[in-house]
């Protein structure tokens, strides 16, 4: 119920706005787009202003506040936030919320829509899916993959894994796999198991993520029975509907078949079947249950007492891995810090450019924490927190001990 002249409102560090470019309010973080249709139709004037002589506009910075605002087709978004993250950051996080949308209605059908209809109202066929929006907005100040564009990973003995592709990609046995699969799945507890594919396809981290937040969005829906359901993947293809079998072998467990066949659900059940006979006469899935209880793993495994934290991302492969948090980051403040420091890391090192060597390693120190990110560390970029007083020499001593011992669990970590 919350609108433009409550106090209230106005007090949230960061809002969230989508609307058409003829100034239709689509979705809003805070607040009943109903009543802020007069706040959307002033940020429809201030991007139209702009567009209207061929250029736009990025970047306001006023006080406390950052106003960043994006132009995708029909569509404009704007985040407002007074939480310190960089005009990139946020622009990330936009960039995320268009092609969550994306996911239920297609850029091929954005456009006819509103080329058809330049004043429709988009909440028309929206309507039941802001929830995916606002699980996606929630997910920004906490979940690194998001911002570093990579995969988290479930720690799996390698031979477990391994059968539980052979699952996958032999259809539970059958040989031949499934007609038309452009991706087979498992996930559990939103950590990617195993992934099973044609070589001539790829699965972007960006899909994965807006893949797995409509499945965590509505939680009750997939877990209730097997779900068919249609789904545009917007790296993969954004113009283009696949369909997405998704069925839960135990509570944290799912399986997901995504192919091209939109009759394929049975197709898909006996896949499901076949795929859990395996799981469950070769001892995987009870394998996959205890290795889910024992996420996340602690940072003592590393066996390096200086190290508070670390996030190590395999980027070729576009997938990370990191520990529980632990004192003082237990403390929610105090690992949304952390991540922005991560995250501020990585905007320098990408700023710097991959042919400069100095970028391949950053020290930043801090009254709360020390935080190492060095990035080009064959095959991994590394973002470490150590106490505030260590010294570079022995973080830099530590960051090798630590490279050693994710080399040493790399299957175990990592798809």
């Amino acid at each position: 119920d919350e609108g433009p002249t409550s106090s209230s409102w106005a007090h949230h560090r960061k809002h969230f706005f989508i609307l058409s470019s003829a100034g239709k309010p689509i979705y809003s973080r805070y607040g009943d787009e109903g009543r802020l249709s007069s706040f959307t139709g002033l940020i429809q004037a201030i991007m139209s202003f702009f567009v209207d002589d061929d250029d736009s506009v990025r970047c306001i910075n006023a006080g406390i506040h950052r106003f960043v605002f994006s132009t995708q087709g029909p569509l404009y978004l704007l985040a407002i936030s007074s939480s310190g993250e960089s005009e990139n950051q946020l622009r990330t996080q936009l960039h995320h919320l268009h092609t969550q949308i994306l996911t239920i209605l297609t850029s091929a059908q954005l456009t006819r829509i509103f080329k058809t209809r330049g004043n429709y109202d988009l909440r028309n066929l929206l309507s039941g899916t802001e929830h995916h929006l606002t699980n996606l907005t929630r997910a920004f100040p906490t979940d690194a993959g998001l911002a570093l564009s990579s995969v988290l990973c479930l720690p799996v003995p390698g031979r477990v894994r391994a059968l539980v592709t052979g699952a996958l990609g032999g259809g539970g046995g059958g040989g031949q796999g499934l007609v038309g699969l452009v991706f087979g799945l498992m996930i559990a507890k939103g950590r990617l198991v195993a992934l099973v594919r044609p070589k001539r396809f790829s699965l972007h981290p960006d899909d994965y993520h807006h893949l797995t937040n409509t499945l965590t969005s509505s939680p009750s829906a997939y877990k209730s029975g097997d779900t068919w359901t249609p789904i545009c993947l917007p790296r993969f293809n954004p113009n283009a509907f696949l369909h997405a079998y998704v069925s839960f072998l135990t509570p944290e467990v799912c399986v997901v078949c995504v192919g091209t066949d939109k009759e394929g659900f049975w197709v898909g059940r006996g896949w499901r079947e076949g795929v859990g006979e395996e799981l469950e006469n070769n001892g995987a899935l009870a394998a996959i249950d205890t290795a889910v209880k024992a996420v996340p793993y602690s940072i003592v495994e590393a066996g390096i007492p200086v190290l508070r934290h670390f996030i190590c991302v395999a980027s070729t492969l576009g997938q990370y891995t990191e520990p529980a948090p632990a004192p003082p980051y237990t403390n929610p403040a105090d690992w949304k810090r952390l991540l922005k420091t991560y995250h501020r890391a990585a905007e320098v090192m990408r700023r710097k450019g991959s042919g400069d060597t100095d970028a391949q390693t950053l020290f930043l120190a801090s009254a709360t924490e020390a935080v190492v990110c060095c990035q080009r560390t064959p095959p991994y970029d590394i973002y470490a927190a150590f106490g505030p007083l260590v010294a570079k020499p022995a973080a830099m001593e530590a960051l090798s001990a630590l490279v050693k011992w994710i080399k040493g669990n790399h299957e175990r970590l990592f798809v």
